[in-house]
């Protein structure tokens, strides 16, 4: 339904995006998302869902709804509330047009089929979908396109933003506009050269009665095949029109064809007319014309970046795809979004400072030079540069805030090291390979500021002082928060020397050996009820249950790579890692690590079997370096990564106790992490390790 139960967010996992690779469709995010194979809901059916445009983290519109009014049966039918069977694909590896499929069946058990297939428009700020709806035999129906509005800015504490909606009926096509008063979208239509709607409505989304009630109540409950139309509305909306076919409209009217094809366009922009325009261009461009552009613009982007490294062609295939989501997440600011999926309040649509170092190291390793620098450029845009005191008083000048609006302004503003040490990290590698000085002079100043931060944070006992935990959990002294601030001042070291900053370089040397040298200290735990390892955060603020202090943690092998602050085959990390086969760590169905052991993030909130792709990642690496399991790396690669895809082949952040996608999908460091996988596994050593002294 248009207007979403409370808990809609919950099992929408998000099976693929589409963007472009340049032009103005690069405002553009689209998810799609496939309930079928989802065991947390009934439905079976694919929909588009969380369309944005300008901003990635504000949505223009929902979900887009193709409901088939059929007058003898009296049904009407939802592809999400009533497919039997759904799908949701890529055209291809490096061109990611969306291809959706929804299998229909009526009272009298007769079939339909509905196929769409979407793209954005590279020369303009638009989206395309081509509508084809396959029945049984060619009579009367009617064909409705429903959405909810959803334009809202940042108030987690007000979910219904108010929109302005009406529908303009310019000389040959009608157009419904809706805007926030700051973005706008419009709508149109065209079947057989008619741009005209057979009815249109604005309605107040969840209102089941009166006359201003939603348009899918009008459309979908009432169920009569008429669509009660308004011409303007204001507040929280949903709204559609309608496309009647009559029994000649088939195809092209040929005996027995049972097709009707069309196309629906959205246009954006930050004004009404030029979103209009925008929508209407494309109209008259065609899909077939502005496809043409697509796949042109994502194979030559595809041809300027390296080439997936296996030759095996089901590894390469994932590896180009992962490539590819990470292009499609990148916001207009340059930085990419974690992920382009709400599970809520606009959770994952953030950017994550952290998220883009590890982002970089894979963009690095695959040769997207381009993408690391400008995503390396908005690391120094947002870092703070002045006196600035949190609510806990520390100033954080040289450091980043948890996570940002995709505006550059603070959301989440906790104190994480490896969103310090990370950045000065990033700079390095992407310095240190490309051999680009131009590269190290630009951002000097960047990391210079993180490291005296860094400098500053002793515990005057040869240890960082307390901060949060990677997983955003704990306030400790955590083990891979740690590490990366031991990486960032060895990294700095690195870059002062390269400046001839000789004595600067040794201060963060020593600092970096004396952390290092007490990592264990603080860090690694014996006789736990998991055994000897290292664990999430030592000394923890609150405790939890399994504690913080006495449970093994995936982000401790990071501790190895990349911060290189622990060699694989370090006693205590080597300790840790034969804990991976403990049940109460990974998914027992497949081989897949989870965060740590009696994890509540989950979509229940509450302990479940499963894992996370990207902890599987880490520990397999140490694994395979310290010979514990040779194969790791490669099993991961050919054999594992495939059962944990979405139907679009893009990893997710967890997986139940089978391999199936449990939430979040797709999680741009899972993306990261498969290249980076295959690029290490092709090297034959862990790509990206920092420096050890």
């Amino acid at each position: 339904m248009v207007e979403p139960p409370a808990d809609y967010q919950v099992p929408s996992d998000k099976d693929a995006i589409t963007s472009t690779p340049r032009g103005d469709g690069q405002h553009i995010l689209v998810t799609a998302n496939t309930y079928a194979e989802n065991s947390r809901t009934e439905w079976n059916g694919a929909l588009l869902e969380e369309t944005s445009a300008f901003r990635s983290d504000i949505e223009l519109f929902y979900d887009l709804h193709t409901l088939v009014w059929d007058p003898e049966l009296g049904e009407t039918l939802a592809p999400r509330n009533d497919a039997v069977t759904s799908d949701v694909s890529w055209e291809s590896s490096t061109v990611p047009e969306l291809h959706l499929t929804n299998d229909l069946r009526f009272g009298d058990g007769t079939t339909a089929t509905l196929e769409q297939d979407v793209i954005a428009s590279v020369d303009r700020c638009a989206l395309l979908v081509r509508n084809r709806a396959s029945f049984a035999d060619a009579r009367q129906r009617t064909l409705f396109t429903l959405f909810n509005l959803g334009i809202k800015g940042h108030s987690h504490d007000d979910p219904h933003g108010v929109q302005d909606a009406a529908v303009r009926h310019e000389d040959d096509c009608d157009v419904l506009v809706a805007n926030d008063g700051e973005r706008y979208v419009a709508f149109a239509q065209v079947r057989d050269g008619t741009r005209r709607f057979d009815g249109h409505r604005i309605g107040a989304a969840g209102r089941s009665h009166g006359s201003d009630r939603s348009t899918w109540t009008d459309v979908y409950e009432e169920n009569d095949g008429w669509i009660d139309s308004t011409e303007e509305a204001i507040g929280d909306l949903d709204a559609g029109f309608g496309l009647y076919v009559d029994s000649e409209d088939y195809g092209d009217k040929k005996d027995g064809d049972t097709e009707v094809e069309w196309l629906t366009v959205m246009g954006f922009a930050m004004d009404e007319k030029s979103a209009v325009d925008h929508a209407r261009e494309s109209l008259d461009a065609g899909y077939d014309s502005e496809r043409r552009e697509f796949v042109d613009a994502w194979e030559s982007w595809h041809e300027g970046v390296g080439d997936a490294p296996t030759g095996d062609p089901k590894v390469d295939d994932l590896y180009e795809r992962s490539l590819t989501s990470m292009k499609c997440a990148q916001d207009g600011c340059c930085a990419m979004v974690a992920g382009a999926f709400k599970p809520e309040d606009m959770t994952y649509k953030f950017i994550w400072p952290r998220d883009q170092v590890i982002i970089i190291q894979s963009l690095v390793a695959a040769g997207a030079t381009e993408e690391a620098e400008i995503a390396i450029d908005w690391l120094d845009r947002v870092q703070i540069t002045d006196e600035t005191y949190d609510d806990r008083g520390i100033d954080r000048r040289g450091t980043w805030w948890q996570n940002y609006y995709t505006t550059g302004e603070p959301h989440w503003r906790a104190l994480q090291l490896d969103q310090v040490g990370g950045p000065i990290y990033a700079h390095w590698l992407a310095w240190s390979e490309t051999g680009d000085d131009g590269l190290l002079e630009k951002h000097y100043e960047m990391s210079r500021r993180a490291a005296e931060f860094l400098l500053e944070y002793d515990n005057d006992w040869g240890f960082p002082r307390k901060h949060q935990d990677p997983w955003e959990e704990v306030w400790g002294y955590s083990t891979e928060g740690t590490a990366a601030a031991i990486a960032g001042l060895r990294c700095m070291a690195a870059m002062a020397d390269a400046r001839g900053e000789n004595d600067f370089a040794e201060t963060c040397r020593e600092r970096a050996d004396t952390w290092a040298s007490n990592l264990e200290t603080y860090c690694f735990k014996q006789g736990t009820p998991y055994g000897d390892h290292y664990v999430t955060a030592d000394s923890p603020e609150y405790g939890a249950d399994p504690a913080p202090d006495t449970r093994p943690d995936a982000a401790s092998f990071m501790a190895y790579w990349p911060w290189n602050v622990l060699s694989a085959d370090d006693s205590g990390l080597a300790a840790t890692s034969e804990l991976v086969e403990h049940s109460a760590w990974r998914a027992t169905g497949t081989p897949c690590l989870g965060r740590y052991p009696g994890d509540h993030y989950t979509p229940s909130g509450a302990a479940e079997d499963g894992g996370w792709p990207l902890c599987e990642a880490y520990a397999d690496v140490v694994r395979w370096q310290n010979g514990q399991d040779p194969d790791a790396v490669s099993e991961y690669l050919f054999e594992h990564a495939n059962e944990w895809t979405t139907s679009a082949s893009l990893l997710p952040e967890r997986v139940d106790g089978d391999g199936t996608v449990s939430w979040n999908s797709n999680l741009q460091w899972s993306q990261a992490m498969y290249i980076l996988l295959a690029e290490s596994h092709a090297r034959g050593e862990p790509f990206g390790l920092a420096p050890r002294s």
